[in-house]
């Protein structure tokens, strides 16, 4: 066994140089390369930062079972990293396996898990959704409805971050009422409006995952004669809406995603035996017309 790895790592050398490379693993490779939005600039930061220290990135489709099982069969040192790209954290225990058999510095990007020794990058979430949160409640909102995920599961951090900001206030936490995971897409975005007008007493804001949803949440609003900011107050987070004209006025987070990439370029080429780190990028709000005091403050209580 000793005696065909090192025949692979010869080859694999030969054909490359020399150089030493860095696996991303990706779920959908062309749909995360091609993001020009959130994975693109991720991407281009970690490949950037990568080059830096001459290596080079190497992305990988691991989606499908052979192609997983392909991964797997290289030797422990075949590359000098792996580096785990967003949404492939869905298959948790291939990367269980490719924590337990690569021997590089190993790092989740854009995600994390408390039970596996590796290295993470991502987003401060919590403290983004805290800010906007904060800032709601800063401008006489009492009463905060959040707009999840449809896998509320995904990013937990954000509805906490909403949730602490409420009770550090005095106010009461988002009860499971007040919380409506949706699809990115019209029909499930205008039928959790409804539900959320439907409340006794109305939330006076409502705080979204993503730009994404908040584009939809005002899209919906409008359908129904509400006004933006004057009778409801919406929040986003991502900050691409209006960078991208998709709208003039949305409040919401940004995040410098080519800074996750670079900082994780750097565990990837440090120490391969140090002890797991995880990073949080901070963000930072950007506050617009989307959010402003209630016409009609409503009491504590």
């Amino acid at each position: 066994m000793k005696k065909r790895r090192n025949t692979t790592q010869i080859i694999s050398k030969a054909k490359d140089g020399g150089k030493r490379f860095v696996a991303a693993l990706l779920p959908e490779s062309d749909t995360l390369l091609n993001d020009k939005r959130y994975y693109g600039p991720m991407i281009q930061g970690l490949t950037s930062g990568l080059m830096e220290r001459d290596v080079q990135l190497r992305p990988l489709q691991c989606l499908q079972d052979f192609q997983q099982q392909k991964f797997l069969s290289y030797p422990p040192d075949f590359y000098a990293g792996v580096v785990f790209v967003g949404p492939i954290y869905k298959q948790k225990k291939f990367i269980e396996a490719v924590v337990a058999r690569f021997s590089g510095p190993k790092v989740m990007l854009d995600h994390h898990f408390d039970d596996i020794a590796m290295h993470s990058v991502r987003e401060d979430a919590m403290a983004g959704m805290r800010m906007v949160a904060e800032h709601l409640i800063a401008l006489g909102h009492r009463r905060l409805a959040y707009l999840d995920l449809s896998d509320q599961k995904a990013n937990p951090w954000k509805r906490e971050g909403v949730d602490v900001a409420l009770r550090q206030a005095g106010l009461p936490g988002l009860s499971r009422g007040w919380v409506a995971g949706c699809r990115d897409n019209f029909t499930d975005i205008a039928a959790a409006l409804d539900w959320f007008l439907d409340l006794t007493p109305r939330p006076t804001g409502v705080v979204c995952c993503d730009d994404t949803r908040a584009l939809l949440l005002l899209q919906a609003a409008a359908e129904r004669g509400l006004r933006v900011p004057e009778d409801i107050s919406i929040t986003g987070f991502g900050d691409f809406a209006v960078p991208t004209g998709r709208s003039q006025i949305l409040t919401s987070v940004r995040v410098d995603t080519a800074v996750m990439g670079h900082k994780a370029a750097e565990i990837l080429t440090g120490a391969p035996d140090a002890k797991p780190v995880s990073l949080l990028v901070p963000p930072q709000l950007i506050s617009r017309g989307s959010a402003t005091e209630p016409v009609k403050p409503v009491e504590e209580g």
